[in-house]
C-alpha cells in the first residue's frame, strides 16, 4: 500500500512520457504490449498506480479508434511528440 489510502495516486507524467517513447522506439515492446498491455508493462519493469495504468489504457484506445499506428507516430518530431504527450 501508498500509504495514500483514500487519496489518488501522483500521475508520474514523466514516467508515462518515458513508456510512450518506448512503445514508440522499440518494436518488440509495440507488439508484445498489443497482445498483453498489463503483462508487457510488468516484464519491463514499469509498476504504474491505477491512475497511470487507466491513462495508458486509455490513451492506447484513443489512438487505436484514431487509426493511429505507433509506426507512423514515431515520424512525428520531437515538437509535435510533447504536443501529443503534454
Amino acid at each position: 500500500m501508498d500509504g495514500n489510502a483514500g487519496h489518488p495516486s501522483e500521475v508520474r507524467v514523466d514516467l508515462l512520457r518515458q513508456l510512450a517513447e518506448l512503445a514508440m522506439g522499440d518494436e518488440v515492446f509495440r507488439e508484445a504490449a498489443l497482445d498483453d498491455l498489463d503483462g508487457t508493462l510488468e516484464r519491463y519493469g514499469y509498476v504504474l498506480n491505477p491512475e497511470e495504468l487507466a491513462l495508458v489504457h486509455r490513451f492506447r484506445a484513443s489512438l487505436a479508434d484514431a487509426g493511429i499506428d505507433l509506426d507512423i507516430v514515431r515520424r512525428y518530431s520531437e515538437q509535435q511528440l510533447n504536443r501529443l504527450l503534454g
